[in-house]
């Protein structure tokens, strides 16, 4: 394929910084018994989350049925789609990508189950379901063992489902976070403690899907946890650099110096193209002190001297998730050169 012309503000990811975070996540993983499966939503990218299997990598998660949707059609077969389901037509569409892909979705209430029960049957499929389990951040998931029994019962009982086990996510918690041990242990003796009482009551509880990078040796060491849902790991966010983890920075928003002034400079990366939601981007390789972002312009001052107009800048976002959903395409490079770009296929892709 002919790499189109780059222009800024362009995405870019550096595929040598990316593998080298995919096999480091493979050789945290090594000699236990965990399974990783990414969470694509970092990126919204088949071409790179088909990098980031096989070994441990058993599957993808999704956060949405359009981003399933996109990865089964890049010939993704086992997709997590780790969000509750409930209305009729992404039921449907569930239904529809399980004839030609294992996917499994998450529940906390019967009325769901009982609208994907219907609709497998309907299209003769099986779906898995992970009980989702309230754990830390009081978003989805079942508060207690009994509701968790209850709706396994459901499922158990329902055809064309199977019961997968239990997921729980506990956020993202920093370093620096009050008593963050304390609220990841907690965390995750809920999980065991509805795993047991599942085990107790006679369910198979075949896997304990939860995790984000910022946890990751935590539930990497957590004896309940059997499967990880981390995502950012691969690309990575400043925020994290300090966390002791084995990744570093792999994408970049490239921008080009448009004005220029003795303490500053103005380059073409804005909020309409860099999330910032974990602060602003950080200019590579410059010695800068404040980026103001507007929705086109990063005003970056500087204490030495501004780089000429017409210069490239690379941008490391801040929020790497929201910076790949504002780009149609990625480009990509090995040793500095650009090789390739893929589309972002899955952007936009939330319904």
């Amino acid at each position: 394929m002919k790499v189109p012309p780059l222009s800024t503000p362009a995405l870019m990811v550096d595929l040598d910084v990316f593998d080298a975070n995919v096999a480091a996540m493979a050789a945290l993983l090594r000699g236990t018994p965990k399974t990783v499966r990414p969470h694509v939503k970092t990126h919204r990218t088949p071409e790179l989350a088909k990098r980031q299997l096989g070994g441990a990598a058993v599957g993808v998660t999704c956060a949405t049925v359009g981003e399933a949707e996109v990865m089964v059609a890049a010939g993704i077969d086992d997709v997590l789609i780790a969000n509750e389901i409930v209305d009729g037509a992404k039921v449907a569409r569930v239904a529809e990508l399980a004839d030609g892909a294992a996917i499994t979705v998450a529940a906390d209430d019967p009325a769901p189950v009982e609208a994907l029960s219907r609709a497998a049957s309907k299209a003769g499929v099986t779906i898995g379901v992970l009980i989702d389990v309230d754990i830390l951040l009081h978003r989805c998931g079942v508060a207690t063992v009994s509701e968790a029994l209850e709706l396994a019962r459901r499922i158990h009982g329902s055809r064309g489902l199977r019961l997968a086990g239990i997921m729980g996510y506990e956020g993202r918690v920093r370093l620096g976070t009050e008593k963050r041990d304390e609220r990841i242990g907690r965390a995750y003796a809920t999980l065991s403690e509805v795993k047991a009482g599942l085990l107790a009551a006679g369910f198979a509880v075949d896997t304990v899907s939860a995790a984000g990078t910022s946890t990751l040796r935590e539930a990497i060491a957590d004896p309940t946890i059997t499967e990880l849902q981390a995502g950012v790991y691969a690309l990575m966010e400043p925020e994290l650099l300090i966390m002791n983890l084995p990744f570093r920075c792999a994408a970049t928003v490239r921008g080009t110096v448009i004005s220029r002034h003795t303490n500053r400079f103005v380059a073409d990366v804005g909020r309409r193209v860099v999330g910032v939601e974990y602060g602003p981007p950080i200019p590579v390789g410059l010695q800068a002190g404040q980026v103001a972002l507007s929705d086109e312009h990063a005003t970056v001052t500087m204490a030495g001297e501004p780089p000429a107009i017409g210069t490239t800048v690379d941008f490391i976002p801040g929020q790497i998730r929201t910076t790949f959903n504002l780009h149609d395409r990625v480009w990509v490079t090995r040793g500095g050169e650009v090789v390739d770009c893929w589309p972002v296929s899955a952007r936009g892709a939330s319904q």
